[in-house]
């Protein structure tokens, strides 16, 4: 069967009106309203590096402050639209950097939901790297443990650490990934995990804290 035959038969097998709202508002609105995002922040912030044919659904917020640095490498994809996170509760992508941290995302990572904020040091995704929808990942606890009074405040920089996640990881819908942890490249943490700790490579991970469950080939 020709091409043309198979799109007159795909025409009559499914609505035109189904088949007008998924092309147009599920994706090529959504595309639109990235392209202009992106432009956008590009435009307004120094020190913010966007890849060749990054492609972005939807409105990402992306906030930093003027030493800090983020970067997209190329291919990366980014779900920010509620339409196309279609199991996202809170589908709007947030990347936030302060100070002087760095965020670098590699090449052909894809991106859905995802809250990456980064205060004084760096976080940092290989290349290939999936990330679910909700997912969070932080440099910092933000918070003074003790005296509790202290709490409230934004302090506690001294105990900021690094995150590094490897290339080809899969993180699961609503992980949580914290401050000072290492995951290995290939790894898969499951969905709902806390890291807390290093993940070595090659490695399923689940739990809460996160702890090897089986190894890969």
């Amino acid at each position: 069967m020709s091409k043309k035959n198979e799109f007159k038969r795909y025409l009559l097998e499914n609505k035109l009106p189904g088949i007008f709202y998924e092309r147009v508002f599920i994706n090529t609105i959504p595309e639109c309203i990235g392209k202009f995002s992106l432009l956008f922040y590009k435009l307004l912030y120094r020190n913010l590096h966007i890849g060749k044919h990054v492609r972005c659904w939807g409105k990402p917020i992306i906030a930093k402050s003027p030493d800090s640095f983020i970067s997209f490498g190329n291919n990366v994809r980014i779900g920010s639209d509620f339409l196309r996170a279609g199991i996202a509760l809170f589908s709007r992508c947030k990347i936030q950097a302060y100070s002087q941290a760095k965020i670098s995302i590699g090449n052909n990572c894809a991106l859905t939901g995802t809250s990456i904020t980064c205060r004084t040091t760096s976080i940092r995704i290989g290349d290939g790297t999936i990330i679910g929808p909700n997912v969070i990942i932080v440099d910092s606890d933000f918070h003074s443990i003790w005296p509790p009074e202290n709490r409230t405040y934004s302090m506690g920089y001294e105990n900021d650490r690094s995150v590094v996640i490897g290339r080809n990881v899969w993180i699961g819908l609503n992980s949580i990934i914290l401050k000072g942890v290492t995951i290995g490249d290939n790894s898969v943490i499951a969905a709902g995990s806390i890291v807390v700790k290093d993940i070595p490579a090659n490695v399923v991970a689940a739990g809460n804290p996160a702890s090897v469950i089986k190894s890969l080939p």
